[in-house]
């Protein structure tokens, strides 16, 4: 699945996306939405933004993001500041492989 029309042609932030559906596709419950969702996504049968218009995974997402920002207000400013550091040397390491990749 190409999602780079999904980062504004952002190939780093793509392969981050990717990464991210990989890891839903191998870690979750065999019976979780997410799961499931990210698999069809990653094989090609359905587009994320399409995927997001399915009510069951639309709530798998909406449930998973309202954690994700119950956890982020639990953090304090360094942590936060860490976190955030952290994605930043992420996409700099996902833009360094593509251009290994690509020379």
């Amino acid at each position: 699945a190409d999602l780079t029309d999904l980062t504004a042609g952002n190939a780093p932030r793509a392969r981050a996306l990717r990464t991210s559906l990989q890891r839903l596709a191998d870690d979750r419950a065999p019976d979780d939405p997410l799961r499931e969702m990210a698999r069809e996504v990653l094989a090609g049968r359905i587009g994320l933004r399409e995927a997001t218009r399915i009510p069951a995974y639309a709530e798998a997402l909406g449930q998973r993001a309202a954690q994700g920002l119950r956890e982020y207000d639990r953090l304090s400013p360094h942590e936060r500041a860490e976190q955030e550091a952290a994605a930043h040397r992420f996409l700099e390491e996902q833009s360094a492989e593509i251009d290994r990749e690509h020379h």
